[in-house]
């Protein structure tokens, strides 16, 4: 759901986002449009990745700003759905756009791209058609892929460590006589 917010707003969405982090970047006074959703997505993404923070480096855009920084004027970012983020761990350090992108997949963003050579910087909107799965690297006309996980090479437990599967030699003594091996976990 798309709602309009003035632009001195410092309403507190979730728990980690307030909408004044989506105003637009163009300095002016104009109201903020935003689709809720967008902010929902963010807070699960902000989760599952365990982040310390989620930067918004573009939100909302007006559509003379969205003109000035190469968009069409009429986009994801200029209907309120979209974000340009960088989402860093709890050490501080920047998190992979390829695992970003992957979890905002599997998270049912409608939009996903890496916008930048670093791999550090992810766009993700809520558009619910003519779905992207982009790489800005690469291209910005057309979808890369339909599944980030083979476009990028990377597994399930690549992206969700708690799936990553952890081995532990173990030796066992019964009745004098020593069983070994090796335990797996999930």
């Amino acid at each position: 759901m798309i709602k309009t917010f003035k632009s001195t707003d410092r309403t507190q969405l979730t728990t980690h986002f307030n909408v004044s982090e989506f105003r637009c970047k163009c300095g002016g006074n104009h109201d903020i449009k935003l689709d809720v959703d967008l902010a929902d997505k963010l807070e699960q993404l902000h989760k599952v990745l365990n982040c310390s923070k989620i930067i918004i480096n573009s939100g909302y855009r007006c559509s003379s700003h969205d003109k000035n920084v190469s968009g069409s004027g009429s986009g994801q970012h200029v209907n309120g759905c979209a974000a340009d983020i960088v989402c860093y761990d709890q050490k501080g350090n920047k998190i992979s756009s390829k695992k970003v992108c992957c979890i905002a997949q599997d998270i049912g963003f409608g939009g996903i791209a890496n916008i930048d050579s670093t791999y550090t910087a992810t766009h993700v909107d809520t558009r619910t058609a003519n779905f992207w799965k982009g790489d800005e690297v690469k291209t910005t006309a057309y979808s890369v892929t339909d599944d980030f996980y083979k476009y990028y090479g990377l597994s399930k437990s690549d992206v969700y460590p708690a799936c990553a599967k952890k081995s532990k030699d173990f030796a066992i003594i019964v009745d004098g006589i020593t069983y070994t091996g090796t335990l797996i976990e999930k």
